[in-house]
């Protein structure tokens, strides 16, 4: 029997190959029903289950329409309840409820599925098919929603089914997406049409109403789907959308396409193309796609009957040249201001290039000035051309041509600038003579200037269109452009309840929650629209850019140099990071009425704040410590005089005689033992201890490796110096020996530890200053702070010599180095 390539010759021959293969799939079948039991199975999961040997079905086979699978249990489903309810209320055949667990398979038709539940009356057995959701001329009504929210929310194939497997949920082909978003593109884009004209009939009727004229005023800008690098603009798509001045809405759009994917693949083949949707309606460069569009939807308005009398459009096309050659020689053109702000902004950044006081602050001073004379001379070109005049003058103390009425420097030349350096008017005769040329040639353009308009409407319309087809997505080889162009058209004319609209256009339900977040949404659009014209929201809208602004401006100056073009080719690259400034701890703290106060007082072996003790003492009321140290460097001849400790043969003398005496570390473990015998809630307190006996107790516990111990012990710090100073304001002199003798009428023998705190607490006790009032909490200063202020004066001592070079310039002084170094710059940071 001779074969032929496409089959048998012989029917009967056909026929028996048929019987065989059906064989084979009937013993298959009846192989995966038959129950198997496994002898042990491991599941690592509670949804696992064992392998009946029934082959899965991969996902590349599922890219049709229809699916059957055998498991039907696996995965998720979107299902409608209603309808799920309505089929297995009873058997087509016997009419006997059915039950989802007797269930056999199904068939997938997208997000929607058949399944095959057999009856279980035994005289019946009939296999019925219960939908999972409802249809609309065979067609299920998920899978078109499903493609009208693809559009809505800008999304593609690839991102839904990549969506749908993240929730389990089985893939739907691009085939079924493909003709379902064709079907739901049809009644968005008639909808889109009908608000266009809707909105067009308003225009009219309120420019009518307000002016007694039938000249519309429109507003015109495009955009295309790629974005331009500056050099080349090559984009294959672009659309261009026409908003009335009245309204804000849209009244004409127009999409502009140089590729058809069909066409193309066909052209490729070499084959005619097969009929389908074909936009493809461009052959031009992607630059004249805009001014194209704009004369097609003028030139289609005025068809209608209605006369296009000026349009508001930026100043990059030939947009207004090519509307009078071909359709009305008498139409006008208003500027948009922001690309007007824009282009004289780039002017000044240009001239800032050449003159570097006219940096970004002074240019944002600039624009704000112009800013405000625009505003105010708007239909006054006159006033145009004096505004521009003072504008160049103003800033440097000429005010020649300034009115009273906004500049108040017309009556007190002294008065400082807010917004200028120092407050001081610039003085830079070559900036002021460039800057004044400039001006000059706005100057001739003031006729234009005094009547500018908007188009940020249209550029309100472009973001939209860019967030139902991103341009980091290709979507101009077909319809879906154009379809998803029509759903922003829609969605700024009706808001997002034109949703509602396509699927009553379809003939579908317009869905109770899809209503519900569409009012929600289109309420909180109206919101923010009335708060964002509101005063107060435009000031603090400024305030968050100045603050962005200065923010980031600092952060760049501290780090260095760290992006610009081709950095990484040159030799030597500054990336010398300027520190943050320190953050300072909390300073003050509030001393409860439980707390107690600790007394104490070091003498050392200098004065400076590194010196070692020489003598601890500690009192709190009846309690008192003291104990002598035996310091590891020699004490000053200064010291000696003052405390008359000596130490000669490491032997300590106090006033000539030996006395005993500790290490530094016995002895600061004696002293906190004390404080810990006193209680919990302990300060402790002491006479200028702010800036010297906590320095040096602070240094002590950091050599000896137990600053935490400070932590531990202690709550805060109480320094009477500074007490007295805010409860007796009136002395001239705070030292404790003057407080003693004015307030106690008393003298004692001083720098003495032990006397020096008994009678610091007679002073405290005798005073009877409440110190636990909050009026006191300048005179307290936290664990925290102490540390803070000690690695402050650590750091000065470290950095100050590297700025003293600035300060012998006299470059800086002396204080304004201390602060410098105090947040921990260098000289290195400043070349």
């Amino acid at each position: 029997m001779v074969r032929k390539v496409k089959g048998f010759k012989s029917k009967k021959q056909t026929e028996r190959l048929r019987k065989v293969l059906q064989g084979l799939v009937d013993r298959r079948r009846e192989r995966c029903t038959t129950d198997v039991k496994y002898p042990s199975v491991f599941k690592d999961h509670s949804y696992a289950s064992a392998n009946d040997g029934n082959p899965p079905i991969h996902v590349a086979e599922q890219l049709f329409s229809t699916s059957t699978e055998t498991s039907w249990s696996m995965g998720r489903r979107i299902v409608e309840l209603g309808v799920l309810a309505e089929g297995l209320s009873g058997c087509k055949k016997c009419g006997l409820p059915l039950q989802l667990t007797h269930a056999s398979g199904i068939l997938t038709y997208g997000l929607s599925a058949i399944i095959k539940i057999p009856c279980y009356n035994t005289r019946c057995l009939h296999i019925n098919n219960v939908a999972t959701g409802k249809r609309h001329n065979k067609i299920w009504d998920a899978n078109t929603k499903l493609a009208t929210a693809m559009v809505h929310t800008g999304i593609g194939g690839r991102q839904v089914n990549t969506f749908l497997t993240a929730l389990n949920i089985p893939p739907v082909s691009n085939t079924l997406l493909s003709a379902r978003q064709k079907e739901s593109g049809g009644a968005i884009e008639t909808v889109a049409e009908s608000t266009v004209a809707v909105c067009l009939s308003e225009e009219l009727d309120i420019t009518k109403n307000k002016s007694d004229r039938d000249e519309l005023i429109v507003s015109v800008d495009g955009a295309w789907q790629k974005r331009g690098s500056g050099r080349s603009y090559d984009s294959l798509s672009g659309h261009c959308s026409m908003i009335g001045a009245e309204t804000g809405k849209i009244i004409g759009y127009s999409v502009r396409s140089k590729f058809c994917k069909t066409c193309d693949e066909a052209n490729r083949k070499g084959t005619k193309a097969k009929m389908h949707d074909c936009r493809l309606n461009w052959d031009g460069s992607s630059k004249a796609m805009e001014q194209d569009m704009v004369v097609e939807m003028v030139q289609n308005i005025k068809n209608s009957g209605i006369t296009v009398g000026t349009i508001i459009a930026d100043d990059d096309t030939t947009t207004i040249a090519r509307l009078r050659k071909k359709v009305n020689p008498n139409i006008k053109k208003m500027s948009d201001r922001n690309h007007v702000k824009k282009n004289i902004a780039n002017s000044l950044y240009s001239l800032g290039q050449k003159h570097k006081k006219l940096n970004q602050k002074i240019i944002k001073y600039f624009l704000n000035c112009l800013n405000y004379m625009l505003c105010q001379n708007q239909n006054d070109p006159d006033g145009v051309e004096n505004g521009l005049e003072a504008v160049g003058r103003h800033p440097f103390g000429d005010h020649t041509f300034c009115d009273k009425t906004w500049c108040s420097h017309v009556e007190d030349p002294s008065k400082k600038y807010a917004s200028l350096p120092f407050g001081k008017p610039l003085k830079d005769i070559p900036l002021q003579t460039a800057l004044m040329d400039l001006m000059k040639g706005y100057k001739t353009q003031s006729s234009k200037l005094s009547n500018l308009g908007s188009t940020q409407g249209n550029e309100s319309f472009n973001k939209s269109v860019a967030s139902k087809a991103p341009k980091a997505h290709f979507y101009s080889g077909s319809s879906s452009l154009n379809i998803r162009v029509a759903a922003s058209v829609a969605q700024k004319n009706e808001g997002q309840s034109y949703l509602l609209k396509v699927n009553k256009k379809i003939g579908l339900s317009p869905g109770v929650h899809t209503k519900r977040l569409a009012i929600l949404r289109d309420i909180q659009a109206r919101k923010r629209k009335a708060i964002s014209v509101t005063r107060k929201e435009k000031i603090r809208r400024i305030q968050l850019r100045n603050r962005r602004i200065k923010k980031n401006t600092v952060k760049e100056l501290c780090e260095g140099l760290s992006y610009s073009s081709a950095i990484d080719l040159q030799d030597h690259q500054d990336i010398t990071e300027i520190p943050s400034a320190p953050s300072p701890p909390i300073e003050h703290c509030h001393i409860q009425e439980t707390a107690k106060l600790v007394c104490f007082d070091f003498e050392t072996t200098s004065l400076a704040r590194d010196s070692h003790i020489t003598q601890i003492a500690a009192v709190s009321g009846d309690n008192h410590w003291s104990c002598y140290v035996t310091p590891k460097i020699p004490i000053t001849n200064q010291a000696s005089d003052i405390t008359g400790i000596t130490v000669r043969n490491g032997r300590v003398f106090h006033q000539g005689k030996p006395v005993d005496s500790l290490s530094i570390s016995k002895a600061m473990e004696d002293f906190f033992k004390f404080i810990k015998g006193e209680g919990d809630n302990i300060y402790l307190g002491g006479h200028n201890i702010k800036t010297f006996d906590c320095h040096v107790l602070i240094n002590t516990l950091k050599c000896i490796g137990k600053s935490n111990i400070l932590n531990t012990h202690v709550q805060g710090f109480l320094d009477t110096r500074l007490l007295f100073k805010i409860n007796n304001p009136e002395l001239k002199s705070f030292s404790q020996i003057n407080l003693l003798k004015t307030l106690l009428n008393c003298d004692y023998a001083a720098h003495d530890a032990l006397q020096d705190v008994t009678f610091l607490q007679k002073l405290m006790e005798s005073s009877k200053i409440d110190y636990t009032d909050a009026k006191f909490s300048s005179a307290t200063f936290t664990v925290p702070a102490a540390f803070h202020s000690f690695d402050q004066s650590a750091s000065c001592k470290l950095n100050l010599p590297t700025l003293l070079e600035f300060v012998d310039n006299k470059v800086l002084s002396i204080g304004m180095a201390r602060e410098l170094q105090l947040r921990t710059l260098i000289r290195l940071h400043f070349l």
